[in-house]
């Protein structure tokens, strides 16, 4: 169970790092909040009645914390640039720098942070 806790808690690294255009569509990114309210809330319930092992669950509060990472860098990203970032994931060709530092910061702030928040 702890596992499954743990994948729920990446799904917004994993839509990042696989389908990064639903993080810039405004219906799916709603989807996605709503998504991780439910999961948040999830874990709130099953810490307070302690139906799991605490130490897991937290994870399912990881997802909320990354959108809102996303959010602000993707807010900043278009102000500053006009335009859409490109996922550097998974490219071995050369991309802009401005892509590689917003995918860098993502994965800085929006995996690091909630980790050392929630641990």
């Amino acid at each position: 169970m702890d596992f499954i806790f743990i994948i729920l808690g990446l799904s917004t690294i994993w839509l990042f790092m696989f389908k990064i255009k639903w993080l810039f569509n405004r219906k799916y990114f709603i989807i996605n909040i709503i998504y991780n309210i439910v999961l948040f809330s999830i874990s709130l319930l099953l810490i307070n009645y302690h139906l799991v092992n605490p130490k897991m669950v937290v994870a399912l509060k990881m997802p909320l914390i990354s959108s809102i990472v996303f959010f602000i860098l993707y807010i900043s990203f278009k102000n500053i640039y006009k335009r859409n970032p490109e996922n550097t994931f998974w490219v071995s060709t050369r991309k802009p720098i401005q892509d590689v530092i917003f995918t860098l910061m993502f994965w800085f702030f929006g995996l690091g942070l909630p980790i050392l928040i929630i641990a």
